[in-house]
């Protein structure tokens, strides 16, 4: 019960001792006489919720949130300040010019834009998981006596939709839903799906000659790149691998000519994946030195265990290690994630929030 409730409940009571000789009354509207201190009182309003909640507190209820682990904050970490404040705003505040603005009845601001240039329509995409055991985050706890609680969410329910500035697109249309659980879980194949079947067309019937800055969050479905992306952690120092799909050819700069970049297969004649030995060589950087790791490793907590250093992407040597030196690449480094190169082949443009940063996104309170 929250304290609207207490305050509903008491006023009930209230209610229920009415005085039935007062009935015939033209003011029976009041609520009943009460006793308080030997001094016979009539209420005349309801009780409120301000003083339920200074009751629940006098009597030792808190009104705090049920949570399990520990939250940390990483708004403030060197890399989310980097990218918030080099890269996230700096784009806002530049495109704020082309973006299409509305005023209160839903009537497009009329304005100029850069010649040359669609005008652009902010839409934010979110998701949301919701389970049949959800319950209030935050409840009245007397004392430390907190309730038991089941400890599965139950039956998982995905919802994936797009906000506009104007409502949801296509009047919620484009909206998908899911029964999650067990094996069945909502996918970034599920996500590019939705995007390219039923939001990007429906975008552009309901904003005709308009562009897209379509706003996705971090996470990892969100990040994914296509099979055929070039990503070192698919290949292995020497060739082959575990690549099902051609990795698709990337490029590099003339070591001879440096204002002419040749095309690199990654493929070798036998369908094979070339390792990363074979690519450094022929773009003239694999060391001379007789030993060239992979990848950096770090003693793990087995005797004699190595696993991969989490901190060698980050080294300022690129020079660490055979898929530090290759992802430091132009080709490499300019790879997209599928959902950013299926939105820019459309025509549209991609902009991701800062980590952390969810409530920059809307939807969820929508």
């Amino acid at each position: 019960m929250d304290s609207a409730g207490l305050a509903q409940a008491v006023t009930n009571y209230w209610c229920e001792s009415y005085d039935e000789q007062e009935e015939g009354r033209a003011d029976h509207v009041l609520l009943p006489v009460i006793t308080i201190a030997g001094i016979h009182r009539r209420i005349k309003r309801a009780l409120t919720s301000c003083t339920a909640r200074a009751w629940l507190l006098k009597l030792g209820w808190n009104w705090k949130e049920v949570k399990k682990g520990v939250y940390q904050d990483g708004h403030e970490r060197a890399d989310v300040k980097s990218y918030r404040q080099d890269v996230f705003l700096p784009r806002m505040q530049r495109l704020q010019s082309q973006m299409v603005e509305w005023d209160e009845g839903l009537n497009v601001i009329e304005k100029s834009y850069e010649s040359g240039s669609r005008p652009l329509v902010f839409i934010t995409h979110d998701e949301c998981t919701f389970n049949s055991n959800d319950g209030r985050k935050k409840i009245w706890i007397h004392e430390d006596h907190a309730p038991i609680r089941k400890k599965g969410g139950g039956q998982g329910l995905h919802v994936s939709d797009f906000l506009t500035p104007v409502g949801r697109l296509d009047q919620g249309k484009v909206c998908e839903t899911l029964k999650c659980g067990g094996d069945v879980w909502w996918t970034g194949d599920l996500l590019l799906e939705q995007l390219q079947v039923k939001a990007i067309p429906a975008f552009e019937a309901s904003f005709p000659g308009c562009q897209g800055l379509w706003a996705f969050d971090n996470a990892k479905i969100h990040q994914k790149y296509a099979p055929d992306a070039l990503q070192v952690g698919n290949m292995n120092l020497t060739p082959g691998g575990k690549n099902t799909v051609p990795m698709r050819p990337g490029y590099y700069i003339d070591p001879n000519n440096p204002l002419t970049t040749l095309q690199q297969s990654m493929m070798l004649p036998d369908g094979r994946l070339k390792g990363l030995k074979i690519v450094l060589q022929e773009r003239g950087l694999w060391p001379q030195q007789s030993k060239f790791l992979t990848q950096c490793s770090i003693q793990g907590k087995n005797p004699g265990e190595r696993k991969p250093n989490p901190a060698c992407k980050h080294a300022s040597n690129a020079n660490c290690c055979a898929r530090a030196l290759l992802s430091s690449q132009p080709d490499f480094l300019a790879q997209k994630c599928q959902l950013q190169e299926a939105l820019e082949a459309a025509g549209h443009q991609v902009i991701f929030y800062p980590v952390f940063h969810c409530e920059l996104n809307f939807i969820e309170y929508f």
